[in-house]
C-alpha cells in the first residue's frame, strides 16, 4: 500500500514557502508517510532545471532524488521515517477563457512520465502566454484544447480536473464552471477519467451526484508549505510506478481509497461573505436570493450548496464498489489545540519529532498507532484526541469565503481539566497550570531534556509546570512581574510582551540601558519602576551606528 500526493507547488508559486525545494519536499514526505509525491509547477522554467538537477529515473515514469541528495536525506530523517520516495512530474494550469457567454476558470491537474513528454506540454503552452510569471500558469485557453495538448505530449499523459468543487476555479464550481464535467471537455470528455474532490468536499458529498460515477475520485494536498504535505492523499495498492497508478485511477483496481481533510475545514465549504463575517447554510442562502444580509452583496456559494443544487441522490448514498474514505486532521493541528500554540510553533514541531522518531509517519500515527502505545510518549490528551478522531468524534467550525474552517477534539476548557499535557518517561505526568492548557506558570516552565513544551515559541523542548499550591511557602513568597519586591515603592505595571521582541530592541549592555532606576532585566522594566503608574513611552537617546547598541530614556 502507497500513499501518494499528486498536487502541490513549488517555491515559484504564488504564496508559496521559500523553502519548497526538492530535498524538502523528500523530508516532508518521509515524515508524513507519502510515497510518490507531485513535483508541481513542471512548466515554470526555473523550477524545470531544478527538477532535471536533482532527480534521476527510479521505476517506470517515476523520479528519485540524486544519490548524494538521497544519503543527506536519510542522515537527517529519523530511522522509523525510512522508505522510498518516489516523484512524479506534475503541474497545475489555471485555464481562463469565455464559452457559453460565460467567463470560465478552471485549474486542472497534469501529469507526466517523462522529462521529455513534459518539455512538449511546456513548449505548447509556452505559445500561449508566459509561463515564467507564475508556477501556476494562467493561460487563456479552453479546457477542452489544454486536454488536446497533454494528450499529444507522449503516451501516458493524462489530465485530472482540480478541486472540482471550488467556487471561483473549478470545473463544476459556482462562480464559473459548467453544470457536468464533460461539457467543459466536449469532444474529449471520455479521456477525463479522474477527479479531485479538494479540500471543501469530501467522497460522500460527491457520491450525491450520479454524473460523477464515471470518475474516480482522487486527493491531494495543493500545499504550498512543507508541514501541508499530506493533508490530504490518495492510496493506492498497485506497484509504485506512473503506469500502474494511471491505470487504477483509468479502471478503479488498485485504488484503495482516499485521505480527507472534514470538507468543513476547507475554504468554502458553506456559503458565507467573510468581511462581514456572514455564514449561511445553502437554504437560508436561496431564501435571501444569494446576497449577503449585511451587505447586499453577492455571497460566496460554497461547495455545500453547489453540491446541493446538483444532486440527484440523498446525503448518505454509496454507489456499487466506491472507494472507501478517511477523515483526518492533521497531527501538528490535534498538539497545536492540546499545548495551545500555532501549529506551526517550535514546541509542536518538537513534539512530532519526538513522535515520528518513536512511531514512524505522521499518517500512522494518526491512522494505525495502537493508542495504548501512543500513551507511552504522547500521554493522555493526546491519546484521548487520536482516539476521538478514529471514532470521528469531532467538533466542527467551518470555513467560508476563503477563510478556512477548524476542527477541534477538545470542547472549550476541557484541556484545563486533564492532568499532564504530555507525559515524560522516567519522570512522571507533568503537572496541570493554572492557565489554558499547556501554559508555562513562571521560571520553572523552562527547557527540560526530553519533555514537551506548553509555549514552544522560545523552547525546543519543555515541561509544563503547575502553579504552586494554595497557602504554601513556595506561593508566599512568589510574585508577579509588576509586584514590588519588599520595601520597594509600587511601580507601573509591565509595557506589554511585544517591546521586548528583538525587533523592537535592539541589542543593549549594560552601560546603555536607561540609568532611571534600578537594574532590572530589560530597559522597560527599568523605566517602568521609576516611573511610577503613568503610560511609558521610550524613545531612543543615543546610538552609535555599527555599535548595536541604543540608549533610552523616558520622556519627561
Amino acid at each position: 500500500m502507497l500513499h501518494a500526493d499528486l498536487h502541490i507547488h513549488s517555491k515559484f508559486s504564488r504564496a508559496c514557502s521559500r523553502d519548497r525545494d526538492i530535498p524538502h519536499l523528500a523530508a516532508g514526505a518521509l515524515r508524513k508517510g507519502i510515497s510518490v509525491v507531485g513535483t508541481g509547477d513542471f512548466t515554470h522554467p526555473a523550477w524545470a532545471d531544478e527538477l532535471k538537477n536533482s532527480l534521476v529515473p527510479a521505476e517506470a515514469g517515476l523520479l528519485r532524488l540524486r544519490p548524494d541528495l538521497e544519503r543527506d536525506l536519510l542522515r537527517r530523517v529519523p530511522a522509523a521515517c525510512e522508505q522510498p520516495v518516489r516523484f512524479m512530474l506534475s503541474v497545475e494550469i489555471s485555464t481562463i477563457y469565455r464559452r457559453g457567454e460565460r467567463t470560465r476558470k478552471v485549474h486542472h491537474l497534469i501529469y507526466a512520465p517523462t522529462f521529455e513528454a513534459a518539455d512538449r506540454i511546456t513548449g505548447s503552452l509556452a505559445k500561449v502566454g508566459n509561463l515564467a510569471s507564475d508556477g501556476t500558469a494562467i493561460l487563456g485557453l479552453d479546457s477542452r484544447d489544454l486536454l488536446e495538448i497533454t494528450l499529444q505530449a507522449g503516451p501516458g499523459c493524462y489530465l485530472v480536473p482540480a478541486h472540482i468543487w471550488t467556487s471561483w476555479f473549478a470545473v463544476l464550481g459556482s462562480r464559473s464552471g459548467f453544470d457536468a464535467v464533460a461539457d467543459c471537455y466536449g469532444d474529449l470528455a471520455a479521456e477525463i477519467f479522474a477527479v479531485a474532490t479538494g479540500l471543501s468536499s469530501d467522497p460522500r458529498m460527491n457520491w450525491m451526484c450520479s454524473s460523477l460515477d464515471g470518475y474516480q475520485l482522487v486527493s491531494n494536498s495543493d500545499a504550498h508549505s512543507p508541514p501541508m504535505l499530506g493533508r490530504e492523499a490518495t492510496t493506492f495498492t498497485t506497484a509504485m510506478d506512473f503506469f500502474s497508478i494511471a491505470e487504477a485511477l483509468r479502471a478503479g483496481d488498485g485504488l484503495a481509497g482516499t485521505i480527507e481533510f472534514y470538507p468543513e475545514e476547507g475554504k468554502y465549504h458553506p456559503d458565507g461573505h467573510r468581511k462581514c463575517g456572514i455564514r449561511l447554510e445553502p437554504e437560508p442562502t436561496r431564501e435571501r436570493d444569494g446576497v449577503c444580509p449585511a451587505c447586499h452583496k453577492p455571497l460566496t456559494v460554497g461547495v455545500l450548496h453547489r453540491v446541493a443544487e446538483l444532486a440527484d441522490r440523498p446525503d448518505g448514498y454509496r454507489p456499487d464498489g466506491a472507494a472507501d474514505f478517511n477523515n483526518l486532521v492533521p497531527l501538528a493541528e490535534i498538539i497545536s489545540e492540546i499545548l495551545s500554540v500555532g501549529p506551526k510553533s517550535k514546541s509542536v514541531n518538537a513534539v512530532i519529532d519526538r513522535l515520528v522518531a518513536a512511531f514512524g509517519p505522521e499518517l500512522a500515527i494518526l491512522r494505525d498507532v495502537p493508542t495504548a502505545e501512543l500513551a507511552r510518549i504522547g500521554g493522555s490528551p493526546l491519546t484521548e484526541a487520536i482516539t476521538r478522531l478514529r471514532r470521528g468524534e469531532v467538533i466542527k467550525d467551518a470555513g467560508y469565503d476563503g477563510e478556512y474552517g477548524r476542527i477541534r477534539l477538545f470542547n472549550s476548557g476541557e484541556l484545563n481539566r486533564s492532568g499532564a499535557l504530555f507525559d515524560v518517561p522516567g519522570q512522571g505526568s507533568a503537572a496541570r497550570g493554572s492557565g489554558p492548557a499547556g501554559r508555562r506558570n513562571g521560571p520553572a516552565g523552562r527547557s527540560q531534556a526530553g519533555s514537551v513544551s506548553g509555549r514552544g515559541e522560545d523552547h525546543a523542548s519543555a515541561r509544563a509546570v503547575s502553579a504552586p499550591p494554595a497557602g504554601s511557602p513556595e506561593a508566599a513568597t512568589r510574585r508577579s512581574p509588576a509586584e514590588p519586591a519588599a520595601g520597594q515603592a509600587p511601580c507601573a505595571r509591565p509595557p506589554p510582551r511585544r517591546p521586548h521582541h528583538p525587533r523592537y530592541w535592539p541589542n543593549w549592555t549594560r552601560n546603555s540601558a536607561p540609568q532611571h532606576g534600578p537594574m532590572a532585566v530589560s530597559p522597560a522594566r527599568s523605566i517602568a519602576r521609576s516611573a511610577g503608574p503613568r503610560s511609558i513611552r521610550l524613545i531612543p537617546a543615543a546610538w552609535t551606528p555599527g555599535s548595536g547598541t541604543r540608549r533610552w530614556q523616558c520622556p519627561t
